[in-house]
C-alpha cells in the first residue's frame, strides 16, 4: 500500500508541476497578447479603451 501511495503521490506532484509550468506559459502569452493589443489600439485608449 505504501508503494502505491508513494506512486501516486510522485505522479501528481508531476502533474501539478507541469500544471504550474503551463499556466506560468500561458500568463506570459496573455501578457505578450495584451501589450500587443494596448500598442495596437492605443489611439483608441488602449484594450481598456476600446471594450
Amino acid at each position: 500500500l505504501q508503494v502505491v501511495v508513494e506512486i501516486v503521490t510522485n505522479q501528481t506532484a508531476r502533474a501539478l508541476e507541469l500544471i504550474a509550468k503551463q499556466l506560468s506559459q500561458t500568463r506570459a502569452a496573455i501578457y505578450q497578447n495584451r501589450l500587443a493589443l494596448d500598442y495596437l489600439l492605443a489611439e483608441e485608449g488602449g484594450v481598456c479603451g476600446k471594450f
